[in-house]
């Protein structure tokens, strides 16, 4: 998970002195970013806190806004050290594993399952959640019975989500998301829409390498558009 701050364009020259921030075990860096239109904090799984400032963006203000954000910062470092069975799929809030149940929902057609409607209520106010923090507008947010890709954006700003992203890791699932949000600026899979891509989501690469591989398990294929 990320927290984010809008961008307040300050002189560094004339920004009040803020106190260094307390990082904690891990540490912090900063990184300035051309594509990042907030201050982003993203706890990585080494446990050290990555700071994402817009290229104008001031660094006292980032400072200060990790100085603010020390209880989110804790709470995201201690649900990184929660042990995970590597037996499960869970992630860490505690979803089910993948189950015969769940994965043959598709061939049976006999009505939901408890985790179809699980991702019915709950993805669609991820998404929402994610978009409001990147400042992104979207006409609406589906969840559906995909057989073959984890989401979808339409021209009109329409996103489409699988149902199976309640299965999958808290990183995974916000990665789907943001890549189809990033669509609402660049509706391509273009070098300029993975820059975009880049700066919302750093851990974007490691999500990707989960669904090529475990990802594979709740279905074959498994595409993004």
């Amino acid at each position: 998970m990320q927290l984010a701050l809008p961008l307040l364009v300050t002189d560094e020259r004339h920004d009040p002195v803020s106190p260094r921030p307390r990082c904690g075990e891990g540490g912090c860096i900063f990184v300035r970013h051309r594509w990042a239109r907030r201050y982003i904090l993203r706890v990585l799984d080494d446990g050290t806190l990555r700071v994402t400032l817009p290229l104008r963006g001031s660094k006292r203000e980032a400072e200060a806004f990790v100085e603010r954000s020390t209880s989110w910062i804790a709470h995201q470092r201690e649900r990184l050290a929660q042990p995970v069975s590597p037996q499960s799929l869970s992630d860490e809030g505690g979803r089910e594993p993948v189950s015969p149940e769940s994965s043959a929902f598709a061939a049976r057609g006999s009505g939901e399952t408890s985790s179809f409607r699980r991702a019915k209520s709950e993805l669609p106010q991820q998404l929402l959640a994610l978009a409001r923090a990147h400042d992104i507008t979207v006409t609406g947010v589906s969840v559906r019975n995909q057989r073959s890709r984890w989401g979808a954006c339409s021209a009109r700003g329409s996103i489409t989500l699988n149902w199976r992203l309640i299965l999958v890791p808290d990183f995974v699932r916000e990665y789907v998301m943001i890549h189809e949000l990033m669509h609402r600026r660049e509706l391509n899979h273009s070098s300029r829409f993975w820059r975009h891509v880049a700066a919302a989501c750093p851990g974007h690469e490691a999500a990707r390498r989960w669904l090529r591989t475990e990802g594979q398990r709740l279905f074959r294929g498994g595409e993004l558009c």
